[in-house]
């Protein structure tokens, strides 16, 4: 294979699409948004994390020229958290003036409720997919049994088979999964989860605001944003001077 430069690198890097998130502190984080040569793993809040595919899975089908992969794609949605609210894709799609029943039905969605389930897809059934252009897996952990060693090779298993569809059709790869209960910073299924992915971010959802941090990328330093949540207006204080009588001032 021949040698290229960093600068050829660079710039074919720079004409692929960048696609949103529709989470705009995310998309400050990734310099943009997602770029469909790296594989990108969230980890941690699961609701944070599933919306951010909902909204990428809407915005993915837009055209080219208004920021999508072009109108018609097909995405494959992998529901291991079993949180694929239609009706919530629904509405975003109509935001982002799109129709909500194409959007829906260039999305198709596959559940599992087992782990063997989930292995089941991403190993045989994810690379007979034709014309995928986008493959989300919401809680590609989740059902993680036990930390035993027939566990691990099967999530190598699941990963060979995302590898595949990787290698035949190059589509954008975006997993989610939570965060290892035993720690603060690694996502369940440990290295040879993070090792998978190019891109790591860490999303914690606190009372006050939702952190985002970028652990891992190619090419961008490690970063932290935070974005600060809107504060509950205070309730009035009812007037204590009102409709009282002179009694109470003596």
């Amino acid at each position: 294979m021949p040698f290229d430069s960093g600068l050829k690198v660079y710039q074919k890097n720079n004409r692929l699409p960048i696609v949103s998130s529709g989470d705009s502190t995310l998309d400050e984080l990734l310099g943009g948004g997602f770029h469909k040569n790296l594989v990108y793993l969230l980890y941690g809040d699961k609701k944070k994390t599933t919306n951010i595919l909902l909204t990428t899975a809407v915005i993915a089908q837009k055209a080219v020229i208004n920021g999508g992969m072009g109108e018609g794609i097909k995405i494959a949605f992998i529901d291991g958290n079993n949180r694929f609210n239609p009706y919530n894709v629904s509405k975003y799609a109509v935001t982002q003036k799109l129709s909500p029943t194409k959007v829906l039905e260039n999305i198709i969605i596959a559940r599992a409720f087992t782990w063997d389930q989930m292995i089941e897809l991403l190993e045989n059934r994810l690379a007979k997919l034709e014309h995928v252009k986008v493959v989300m897996v919401s809680g590609i952990t989740t059902l993680f049994q036990c930390y035993e060693k027939h566990t691990f090779e099967d999530l190598l298993r699941a990963i060979d088979g995302i590898k595949k569809i990787l290698a035949r059709t190059k589509p954008l790869i975006i997993l989610t999964a939570p965060l290892n209960e035993h720690s603060l910073f690694r996502p369940k299924g440990g290295k040879i989860l993070s090792h998978f992915g190019n891109v790591l971010v860490m999303i914690n959802d606190d009372e006050r605001y939702v952190e985002y941090i970028l652990v891992q990328h190619p090419f961008l330093s490690e970063n932290r944003l935070l974005h600060w949540k809107p504060r509950d207006p205070k309730r009035k204080l009812s007037n204590p001077t009102k409709n009282t009588t002179l009694d109470c001032w003596f």
